[in-house]
């Protein structure tokens, strides 16, 4: 807009004027100056360059799932044996057989049991993280190149999820608790004083390809390094790769020949073999009850499923509490 009623810095041949058009006062630029006054902007008012885009969050882990091949005999080994509840059954929709027994672990996180075990077929059959926006995960990693369904669904349970598969092969599930979801709908309920465990603390997986699971897991889901050990001085064999927004983790076993696992928290190891061995489960368990200190410094107690899927029992804290530094050994060579 410009002044009107005036002249000023009229024909002053600096390369400004004002110019009466019509009774319309407009201050008029030499254009031979354009390039200089152009330079004084960019100095004088920077570029901002606008916020990263943030990741949608990932809290922790919502719940392990196995496949077995004799339903009704793994639930007695999680139910019996581990002292867990069973919260629900859910049947395939197609055909109304059993597809998945359910087990409450605390009021975030399950562990499922799915029918239809085939043999030579991976047991560990979903890692489920449990996210703030299901959708908005979902968009992030389509955006990102990764295949991922047209929407977010609802399951039986009522909460919103999806599935992806990492660059190893697993089933990856993200979970967005709903207040209309059998998990809110459930507070409090089937969390009896027998279960073993009150946490689900990792998933660990078989990485071969470490640079396109440190893009997955870190550069597209924020997981943090949190811990590197070795079987050995001379080569690495694990890496835990914790959640952006919690304390679960996955941990990357390098060495092709392990068997995927999950890991149960307990507060004290004594305590939980103790339990283990007068549970009436017992009898029908055919292996040691070996309490084992791991490299992580962690005391640790093995215990394997009917179909071998094998659940590991480990405290939270190293035995003198004192930290185990991390590794400096070597990646595995291919």
């Amino acid at each position: 807009m410009g002044i009107r009623g005036h002249a000023l810095c009229r024909n002053t041949g600096r390369g400004f004027k004002w110019n009466t058009l019509n009774g319309d006062d407009r201050l008029q630029m030499n254009p031979h100056l354009l390039p200089t006054v152009l330079s004084l902007l960019a100095i004088l008012c920077p570029v901002i360059p606008l916020p990263a885009q943030e990741r949608p969050r990932i809290l922790g882990i919502s719940h392990m799932a196995v496949k077995v091949s004799d339903i009704e005999r793994s639930a007695s080994f999680y139910r019996d044996f581990l002292g867990f509840a069973e919260q629900c059954r859910l049947n395939n929709l197609k055909d109304g057989s059993l597809m998945l027994v359910c087990f409450k672990v605390s009021d975030e996180q399950s562990i499922e049991v799915f029918t239809g075990l085939r043999p030579g077929e991976e047991r560990l059959h979903q890692l489920a993280y449990c996210v703030h926006d299901a959708e908005a995960m979902r968009a992030h990693l389509a955006k990102n190149g990764f295949k991922v369904p047209e929407s977010v669904g609802k399951g039986q349970m009522k909460n919103l999820g999806f599935t992806v598969r990492d660059p190893s092969g697993y089933t990856i599930e993200f979970v967005q608790y709903t207040p209309d979801g059998w998990t809110r709908r459930d507070g409090g309920k089937f969390l009896p004083d027998t279960r073993i465990s009150k946490h689900i603390t990792h998933g660990g997986v078989v990485v071969t390809e470490m640079a396109a699971a440190m893009h997955f897991y870190g550069d597209i889901l924020g997981f943090k390094e949190s811990w590197r050990g070795g079987a050995s001085n001379n080569v690495l064999s694990w890496i835990n790769m914790k959640v952006p927004a919690g304390r679960d983790y996955v941990e990357f076993m390098l060495d092709p020949k392990v068997t995927p696992h999950f890991c149960l928290l307990v507060p004290d190891m004594e305590k939980a073999k103790a339990k283990l061995e007068n549970s009436s489960y017992r009898s029908k368990y055919d292996k040691p009850l070996e309490v084992r200190v791991g490299k992580n410094r962690k005391r640790q107690l093995n215990l394997y499923d009917p179909d071998g899927t094998r659940v590991e029992l480990m405290e939270p804290d190293t035995v003198d509490g004192v930290p185990v530094p991390s590794s400096k050994a070597p990646l595995p060579v291919p």
